[in-house]
């Protein structure tokens, strides 16, 4: 049975040993610098500074730019959620202790979750700055902000998978990257497909053509569904993964 004290006692832990890495600042610096200097971009080309401008030409761009860095950084987060402990050989005391693989799983996901959402959290400052200039659409703010941690959330849990699968960190980053970008090259297919249908079955299942509802301001139930489904279904493959070791 899922026990949430022994999973909360791992993800303590996970987060303790990840925070006091430096990878998570390296790349929560290198994360800030680069949408820092987006951002500056983008305010500096926009020269009408009104409500409707200031989400299309500046608040759009900055999230649609940052769901595209998570696809490198969520493998580089999780690379070494499970690969790390097969190379250190401390995954088997892991799936022979108390812990469940549910809980191992998701105790994995929630803290890499933390992480990103550690580096998210920094850009709050861009819509701080947009106030400055009037803008009040905190609609679009708060489900831009759900959007992307939905998005990464998915990505993380394809991380997970691809770290399950190897010992080798890099290979695992290299295989979450390719299965990430494969899923996002679904929009392309279906923009450029002849027929209507399959088109429209190829963009439901990327990730990014659910990801633009919200950022023009749109929370819908089934694309909230969508992103729980997908991650849901990456955390059954792990389960998988971790279950085929029995063998």
């Amino acid at each position: 049975m899922f026990s949430f004290r022994r999973w909360w006692t791992l993800v303590h832990k996970e987060l303790k040993d990840s925070f006091a890495s430096p990878l998570i600042y390296i790349l929560a610096a290198l994360f800030s610098l680069l949408m820092g200097w987006l951002f500056f971009n983008y305010l500096i080309a926009s020269k009408e500074l009104t409500e409707q401008t200031l989400t299309k030409t500046i608040f759009i761009p900055i999230f649609g730019n940052m769901n595209f860095m998570f696809i490198f950084l969520a493998p580089l987060l999780t690379m070494k959620s499970l690969s790390e402990e097969k190379k250190q050989h401390t995954l088997e005391l892991l799936l022979t202790s108390n812990l469940s693989h549910l809980e191992i799983i998701l105790a994995k996901l929630t803290s890499t979750f933390f992480m990103a959402a550690f580096m998210i959290g920094l850009t709050i400052v861009f819509p701080i700055v947009l106030a400055v200039s009037g803008y009040d659409h905190w609609g679009v703010v708060f489900s831009s902000y759900l959007g992307i941690l939905l998005c990464v959330l998915c990505y993380l849990s394809v991380g997970l998978f691809a770290s399950s699968l190897t010992q080798n960190q890099v290979v695992a980053a290299i295989l979450g990257f390719s299965i990430l970008l494969g899923m996002m090259l679904f929009v392309l297919t279906g923009n450029v497909i002849d027929n209507d249908m399959l088109g429209q079955l190829f963009q439901y299942f990327s990730v990014t053509a659910h990801y633009e509802t919200f950022v023009s301001g749109g929370i819908k139930s089934y694309n909230i569904f969508y992103f729980l489904s997908f991650s849901g279904f990456f955390v059954y493959l792990t389960h998988l993964s971790l279950d085929a070791r029995r063998w």
